[in-house]
């Protein structure tokens, strides 16, 4: 009789108190010559990977983590999968700085250049500086992949709050940017029931009214995360 049983081997981070979970052994052989193309495959054969990982029992609603594998580009020392409750995105700030720490303080690659792990995601390349004390990982700084603005100034309507505009920005996804305007103060005025309600009616929204898509890779599209701005309350903070 054959077992439907898989092993993953997992070790949990965080970022700042963002959870991190990184699958070190069991990951799913994936198809393609690019990270991207690997991700593709991920998402149509082993999104119940995700779905057993990421979520209850085994994980929560704000649980996200990367799966380790060889790069695909010659010129990067770890190739990475992104895994969320909310899918499996092209890149992932907090997750790429966790799994930094993880992997270096295990001992999980050897990269080329002291100091610096280059790193081959769905995005493009990578870059994270570390520094160490001891054995452990003091801070990361990554480099990401290049950014642009898609569209500045869209207009669009929130239920509660009317008409408001947002700039579209790509920085490995894109991000709906809502800064403060007449008739809605954004950072400054909502609480975090507010942020919590209105960012899904947001997203949406943005996607309803335009198809965004990578122009180098149009497999990278549509608005997946929403942030809102506010004026500075910390000395020193633009």
């Amino acid at each position: 009789m054959s077992s439907n049983r898989h092993t993953f081997s997992c070790i949990d981070g965080h970022t700042c108190g963002n959870p991190v979970r990184v699958v070190v052994d069991g990951a799913p052989i994936l198809r393609g010559e690019t990270m991207s193309l690997r991700r593709q495959d991920f998402i149509s054969r082993f999104d119940w990977v995700r779905r057993s990982l990421m979520y209850e029992p085994r994980g929560h609603d704000l649980m996200s983590g990367a799966l380790l594998y060889p790069p695909a580009r010659d010129d990067c020392d770890l190739g990475l999968i992104y895994i969320e409750t909310s899918g499996c995105l092209p890149m992932c700030g907090h997750g790429t700085i966790g799994t930094v720490t993880v992997v270096i303080e295990h001992g999980l690659a050897s990269p080329m250049r002291e100091g610096e792990l280059r790193l081959d995601t769905p995005a493009g390349l990578v870059t994270a500086a570390y520094q160490l004390d001891g054995e452990n990982v003091e801070s990361v700084r990554i480099e990401n992949v290049p950014s642009y603005l898609h569209k500045a100034d869209l207009i669009f309507d929130c239920p509660g709050l009317g008409k408001l505009k947002c700039d579209i920005a790509y920085g490995g996804n894109f991000y709906a940017i809502i800064d403060p305007q007449p008739g809605c103060d954004a950072l400054d005025s909502l609480n975090v029931s507010d942020i919590k309600r209105l960012s899904p009616i947001v997203r949406t929204e943005v996607n309803n009214l335009l198809d965004v898509a990578h122009p180098l890779d149009a497999t990278v599209r549509g608005v997946s995360h929403v942030m809102w701005t506010g004026h500075s309350t910390q000395p020193g903070a633009d």
